[in-house]
């Protein structure tokens, strides 16, 4: 189906395209026009830096999010499943930050890269609803857990002098589900580091 050279399909499809970007090619521009369309109003890829960025995030993660559950790996809280959970929950933080999406998205880009790469990688075809369902199960969850934490995140950000303390954060995950990287993550945007690194070893007992 291709030949590894230690260039990747994606550059090599820059090249021959004469694109400055994977994502200016054909291999993610359908996934890309498919999320702008999907938002309300419609978005344009190139007219924002903040949502280029999460378009472009939204594209590469929802093809590792499939391809992961095609070949038979669920999201999970432990191993390789806790790391389709993360890129999930990233992809839908960003569509929801950055484009406005207030609910499910991403199982919606399932059928348009079944299509698009179906005939070489045939498992997209014949999983694609399981896909589907696994990832809409996944965004329901994760976008209840997101209006509140945010609320709380932003709250508690706006109430601190200085960094977060870890004991905010921590409650944070504790009692609304928001995950402690989401909260480093967001903090660093605002410049602001979250203090205390305990808070990671207590949400690992």
């Amino acid at each position: 189906q291709h030949v590894d050279t230690g260039m990747g399909f994606e550059r090599l499809c820059m090249v021959l395209q004469g694109k400055r970007s994977n994502y200016d090619t054909d291999v993610f521009q359908p996934l890309i026009q498919m999320i702008g369309q999907l938002c309300i109003p419609n978005k344009e890829y190139g007219k924002s830096e903040k949502a280029d960025v999460a378009m472009r995030v939204i594209a590469d993660h929802i093809r590792a999010i499939s391809f992961a559950i095609a070949d038979g790996q669920l999201p999970s809280n432990t191993g390789a499943g806790y790391v389709i959970r993360r890129i999930l929950r990233r992809a839908v933080r960003y569509g929801y930050s950055y484009l406005g999406f207030g609910g499910p998205f991403l199982t919606f880009l399932v059928g348009k890269l079944a299509q698009q790469m179906g005939e070489q990688f045939p498992e997209l075809r014949t999983q694609q609803h399981l896909i589907e369902k696994v990832v809409a199960e996944e965004e329901q969850a994760f976008f209840r857990t997101l209006h509140q934490g945010i609320k709380r995140l932003e709250q508690a950000l706006a109430e601190s002098t200085g960094d977060l303390p870890g004991d905010k954060a921590f409650e944070l995950f504790d009692t609304y589900g928001f995950p402690i990287d989401l909260t480093q993550l967001m903090a660093r945007e605002q410049g602001w580091e979250v203090v205390s690194t305990h808070i990671l070893e207590n949400q690992n007992k």
